[in-house]
């Protein structure tokens, strides 16, 4: 069996954490856990420095979204700082592929040259049109209830830890890691 890359360690490690910290963890924390793994730790180090770029391709891969980091989402705090948190609905990943589905059939534009359409035919073409323009409607929506459930879920997380101290997220990103949604 091939030895497991650094990343593949990292990112299992992720998995690992976010488990057991269902509020979510910052990435200066995210470090800490990493460097209690001693083994990890001399991977994670070259010439006496912290190997960032793994941490930050992560982050990156994370933000583009796929399979390879499915469940994990980044949302920025009030502070600004980027938290790892578990995404164990799957309504941000379902929004994200309908996302890049409707991107892509929206770019196609439903015309057949060299024929000439029957009224049933057009009403057809109409319809998945209008359906499209709706699935989009609904999609955005959907994006949004997936983020704040997430939110909910760091709040929740977060007084628990805060001794009732109100903290807000102000920014949210979705799969492709672009600002979706501020909070206040």
């Amino acid at each position: 069996m091939a030895e497991m890359s650094t990343t593949s360690r990292v990112l299992k490690k992720l998995y690992t954490v976010l488990g057991e910290k269902s509020e979510g963890i910052t990435v200066s924390e995210f470090w800490e856990y990493l460097f209690e793994d001693k083994e990890l730790a001399k991977e994670l180090m070259f010439d006496g420095e912290r190997r960032e770029g793994i941490v930050v391709g992560l982050q990156t891969r994370i933000k583009k979204g796929g399979k390879a980091v499915e469940g994990i989402k980044i949302i920025k705090n009030v502070e600004g700082k980027n938290v790892f948190i578990l995404n164990d609905n799957n309504l941000n990943y379902l929004g994200s592929v309908t996302h890049k589905y409707i991107k892509e059939a929206t770019k196609i534009k439903l015309e057949v040259k060299d024929y000439s359409f029957s009224k049933a035919e057009q009403t057809i073409i109409n319809k998945f049109e209008k359906t499209l323009k709706e699935l989009e409607s609904t999609n955005t929506a959907l994006e949004k209830l997936a983020s704040k459930i997430e939110e909910q879920k760091v709040s929740k997380g977060s007084d628990e830890e805060s001794d009732g101290e109100d903290i807000r997220i102000s920014k949210v990103y979705d799969s492709k890691g672009r600002e979706i949604e501020k909070v206040k």
